[in-house]
């Protein structure tokens, strides 16, 4: 049988049997059971990790491939790919993101790559230098969660709702906000588009200084938080310091130093000093 991990999911009945069966299959020669942590990608999902890795106005940022999508040239600008909306696998009902060891060039890899053709996947993501990404090509069969079965794993857990992000505008700026994130959104079309998709909010909702202050609280968001996306030296996903705008506690973790070197916002009225200055 297959298991999930951080909310992955298979619905379509053919992809979940299929990988059953082949993780059942390398189970029985010894090796270990195969784990997906991304499966299916509703339509709102594929087009939010799009906004998130792709942009129009890349500016001084690092380009790893660009992408035509509505007729207009997109530059990718996280290290990992994204299928273009509509035409991933992963919203297809047809993919699964697998962890170790069957996410690298591993001798359990290369075994699961034979006994996959039984069962009609491929590493489809070897094409693109993703080698977690597998793929199945027949029938999908019935759509929608299986019956539970006496605790079986193989059963996908309901996905975990998003983040419970908020999409706030203060002293002129606008920044979606969760206990885990930080984004400063930039005054364009396209940044804007990405934080209402994101937050489900038409439109940014205006907060006074006190708000802000428990907001911050509650969340336990440091202001240099803030500071730092709105400046571009939050510490992004590819360990660029001086370059993200998005801040996250997890990969801020260890580096509290640096928030704190950076002469970043300490209070209210450093972070208005700095928006102010701007």
């Amino acid at each position: 049988m297959i298991t999930y991990s951080d909310g992955a999911y298979n619905l379509a009945s053919g992809t979940r049997a299929a990988f059953g069966a082949l993780s059942d299959d390398l189970v029985a020669e010894g090796l270990p059971p195969m784990t997906s942590r991304s499966g299916d990608r509703e339509p709102e999902d594929q087009l939010r990790i799009w906004y998130e890795r792709m942009t129009l106005t890349p500016g001084n940022r690092r380009v790893y491939g660009t992408k035509r999508w509505q007729g207009r040239i997109w530059f990718q600008i996280h290290p990992d790919s994204v299928g273009i909306p509509d035409t991933s696998n992963h919203e297809k009902r047809r993919a699964n993101d697998l962890r170790a060891p069957y996410n690298s060039d591993t001798a359990a890899h290369r075994r699961a790559q034979v006994l996959a053709r039984n069962h009609s996947i491929t590493c489809e993501g070897m094409g693109f230098r993703e080698w977690w990404h597998w793929t199945y090509w027949g029938p999908l069969g019935t759509i929608g969660a299986p019956a539970s079965a006496g605790g079986s794993t193989t059963a996908p857990p309901v996905p975990e709702e998003d983040e419970d992000m908020r999409l706030i505008a203060w002293n002129g700026r606008a920044w979606v906000v969760s206990d885990e994130k930080v984004a400063y959104v930039r005054n364009d079309r396209e940044s804007l588009q990405m934080a209402k998709l994101l937050t489900k909010q038409s439109a940014a909702t205006e907060i006074t200084n006190a708000q802000l202050t428990e907001l911050l609280f509650i969340l336990a968001i440091p202001w240099a938080a803030l500071d730092a996306t709105f400046k571009s030296q939050a510490f992004d996903n590819e360990s660029n310091w001086g370059k993200g705008t998005i801040w996250s506690r997890q990969i801020a973790e260890g580096h509290e130093d640096a928030l704190r070197d950076a002469s970043l916002a300490r209070n209210l009225y450093d972070l208005a000093r700095s928006v102010k200055a701007s």
